[in-house]
């Protein structure tokens, strides 16, 4: 099979390696389709000692000892491969796993290959009706989107307004989240004129990121909004994200970093009761409700795909994308797909 191999400083090659057997309780997925993501860019930069990509849609083509999927089932990769046992688990947050076997596509070989061995726990089986793109949109795009607005509560309370702080992919499934909940005002901030232009497509309001945010937030949600999802990773940008909650808000803070946020108890939080959580990955009981919007129409997470390219151009598909002018990126092992 062609697995890609990260050599380091953006250098990428593509080269022959045998396929993968399943082992115990594991099941072989034949990869459709692989999506770049910015958490790949550690291993772009430094390189990696297993194959990474860890978006990953495919088809299962034989079984190890102890596992019962049947061979031809088709579905998408959870990346986590979670203990079940933790209390993270118990809790239903299993994307959020306390004692993990390890992360799929980061230290184990991941979907940049024509095959990938997995859990058989972490292949989540579709709907025949999903189309496999759809199945890998599902996860890191989508997915951790609509976790997040489960952490806020926005399914149920459906909120009048949202703000999106970053509007890279992350955020810009965010934004196709919140439409798909029937949230009716959404804005979306970041520097990147692309990316705001994309945000107004998904029907979000774009506001130019900077010190000058906050006033243009403020002129269309005089009072703030009353949720906040902050997927830029920027401290600057999650300080800013406080400041403009409305009081009794909620503030979902989904961009990793690695530099402090500072506030203070009493006036950020305490004395307005604003709320602010963390949102990790999603858990594998949210894919199949997240499907369902997709097969009813109601979420569309093709509209954040803006290329389609095969594994062989996989260094030219990170330049496109660390350019910050794609939305999703989708790699396919076995050969572009016609569209």
């Amino acid at each position: 099979m062609q697995r890609a191999v990260f050599l380091g400083e953006g250098r990428i090659t593509v080269e022959q390696a045998l396929e993968p057997q399943p082992g115990p309780g594991e099941v072989l997925v034949r990869v459709h389709t692989c999506t770049l993501c910015g958490s790949d860019r550690g291993m772009w930069e430094r390189g990696s000692s297993v194959t990474p990509g860890h978006e990953v849609a495919g088809t299962v083509v034989e079984v190890g000892p102890g596992a019962s999927l049947p061979a031809g089932s088709r579905g998408a990769v959870f990346l986590v491969a979670y203990c079940g046992e933790c209390g993270m688990c118990g809790a239903g947050s299993r994307g959020a796993c306390l004692r993990k076997e390890g992360m799929i596509g980061f230290d184990r070989d991941g979907g940049y290959a024509e095959y990938v061995a997995v859990p058989e726990r972490c292949f989540l089986p579709v709907d025949d009706r999903l189309d496999l793109d759809d199945a890998a949109m599902l996860l890191d795009a989508t997915g951790t989107a609509m976790h997040a607005l489960r952490r806020a509560g926005a399914l149920h309370s459906r909120p009048s307004s949202a703000l999106v702080m970053g509007a890279g992919p992350v955020g810009l499934g965010v934004v196709l989240a919140l439409r798909a909940v029937g949230v009716g005002s959404v804005l979306a901030v970041d520097i990147a004129s692309y990316r705001l232009e994309f945000a107004r497509r998904l029907g979000a309001t774009p506001i130019p990121g900077g010190e000058g945010a906050f006033d243009a937030v403020r002129a269309v949600l005089p009072g703030g909004p009353p949720l906040v999802i902050e997927a830029s990773g920027n401290p600057a940008a999650q300080r800013q994200a406080l400041d403009l909650l409305a009081p009794g808000g909620r503030l979902v803070i989904v961009g990793h970093s690695r530099k402090p946020l500072e506030l203070w108890t009493s006036r950020d939080l305490i004395q307005q009761e604003k709320t602010l959580l963390g949102s990790e990955y999603f858990d594998p009981a949210e894919f199949e409700p997240n499907e369902q919007l997709v097969l009813q129409g109601k979420l569309a997470p093709r509209e954040l795909i803006t290329h389609r390219m095969d594994l062989g151009e996989i260094e030219e598909a990170y330049r496109l994308f660390w350019a910050g002018e794609t939305g999703k990126v989708l790699l396919y092992p076995g050969g572009t797909p016609n569209a």
